[in-house]
Formats: structure tokens, C-alpha cells, sequence
């Protein structure tokens, strides 16, 4: 029997946070949208600075050209989605619409697999893919204007969803064996 009741409580504490954020997410999508971008451009900047470390640092290194440049297109993308957020929101949500697209098809994976082990809350899973996937489809067969707000409210959607799910499908209730 497969049981999860050590980890109930962790698994309920992220499904509340991720559906508190989702509705933070709806409340202001424009801001979500930014963030999101502004979170984004922030990692890139901080890989490309890591990588231009590494790269004078390591005296041993094997393809230095290979470590600059990828260092450098971290640094230049970062910074060109810090300076414009805006324009960065347009390209993140074509690259939100593949996430969503690809975590759809995982979610229904992971609620197959929970349905052919029995265990409850599998079509709560399923909902959550099925609505990635709706979401997927939306966002990348549809024009960018007001790709910041687009992105808020997917992100939204996609955290209150993915709580709810995390929430309903581990409810004390033991997995049928």
C-alpha cells in the first residue's frame, strides 16, 4: 500500500500556498506578469555572471569560448528582459504556452499513473492537465497583446489548479489497494 500520511501535511501546506499565489496571480496579472518576467531576467543575469566567474576562475578549462558564450547570451538575455519587462512578458508567454503544454501532458501522466495504482484523487490531476493543456492552447493561438496580463492569469490559473489538485488527491483518505 502506498501511503503519504508523513508527508500530508507538507503536500497540504503547498497546495494552500500555490493557491494563494494563484489568486494573488488573478487579483493583479499584469504585476504577475511582470514579476514573472523581472524574476526571470534576474536568474539569467545571475547565470551569466556565475558562468563569467566560472569560466576566468577555472584554470583548467576545457572549452572557454563554449563557457563565454554561454555566459554571455544569459547576461544579454537577462538584462534585455530587466531593461524591457514589457517586450520580455511577450516572449515568456510563447515559452509559458510550451511549459503549460508540456505539464499538461505530465499531469496526465501522473493521474494515469495514480489511477492504475488506485489511488484517489486521480482525476483531480487529470483536470489540472486537461486545463494546462486549454490554457496552452490559448495562450499560443492567440495574439501577444496583453501578453503581461495573459501571463498573470495562466500563471494564476495554473498555481490554483496545481494547489487544488495537490489538496483534493491527498486527502487523508489511504489509496485504494
Amino acid at each position: 500500500m502506498t501511503t503519504l500520511s508523513g508527508r500530508s501535511f507538507w503536500l497540504r501546506m503547498e497546495g494552500v500556498l500555490l493557491v494563494l499565489l494563484g489568486v494573488g496571480a488573478l487579483v493583479t496579472p499584469t504585476l504577475a506578469g511582470l514579476t514573472a518576467t523581472l524574476v526571470f531576467a534576474w536568474i539569467l543575469i545571475l547565470t551569466g555572471v556565475i558562468g563569467l566567474i566560472s569560466a576566468f576562475a577555472g584554470r583548467t578549462h576545457a572549452h572557454l569560448g563554449w563557457s563565454l558564450a554561454s555566459a554571455a547570451i544569459a547576461l544579454v538575455i537577462g538584462m534585455g528582459l530587466f531593461l524591457y519587462p514589457l517586450a520580455g512578458a511577450v516572449g515568456l508567454s510563447l515559452v509559458a504556452g510550451a511549459y503549460l503544454l508540456l505539464d499538461g501532458v505530465v499531469l496526465l501522466g501522473l493521474a494515469l499513473d495514480h489511477r492504475r495504482r488506485a489511488m484517489t484523487g486521480w482525476g483531480w490531476l487529470a483536470g489540472s492537465g486537461a486545463l494546462d493543456l486549454a490554457l496552452a492552447g490559448v495562450i499560443l493561438f492567440l495574439s501577444a497583446i496583453g501578453s503581461a496580463v495573459v501571463i498573470g492569469v495562466v500563471v494564476g490559473l495554473s498555481l490554483i489548479a496545481a494547489g487544488g489538485a495537490l489538496l483534493l488527491a491527498h486527502r487523508i483518505n489511504p489509496p485504494k489497494v
